[in-house]
């Protein structure tokens, strides 16, 4: 049976396309999910794949950075929070109360970034 060519309905295009689009969107969801468990799974691991290492540093240097807003946010209401556990505490705090690790000094300085 030979395929009859239509001309297609609008509604028929764009019920078509909202398919495409939702099962793209859950293709993209997929490889994001499968790059994060990648990267949690080997973002402390010595990596030989060069293209695999420098995103990994990438990620790793972004998450450092992250970290030095938060606390740079936090500094401007006077708290900080523990490296150990999370809790917010005053920022002269030498110690958490709630889970009782030695606070280091908090970082600061932003990390270059270069791809």
């Amino acid at each position: 049976m030979a395929w009859a060519k239509k001309d297609g309905s609008g509604a028929e295009i764009k019920s078509i396309e909202n398919s495409l689009r939702t099962v793209n969107e859950r293709k993209h969801d997929m490889i994001y999910k499968l790059g994060e468990l990648y990267y949690e799974q080997f973002k402390d691991a010595e990596i030989e794949n060069e293209d695999f290492k420098s995103k990994v540093d990438i990620i790793n240097k972004l998450d450092y950075n992250c970290k030095v807003w938060n606390n740079r946010k936090l500094k401007t209401q006077g708290m900080r929070s523990c490296d150990g556990c999370g809790n917010i505490l005053p920022y002269e705090s030498f110690f958490c109360n709630k889970c009782g690790v030695k606070l280091d000094a908090v970082a600061e300085e932003l990390v270059i970034i270069q791809d």
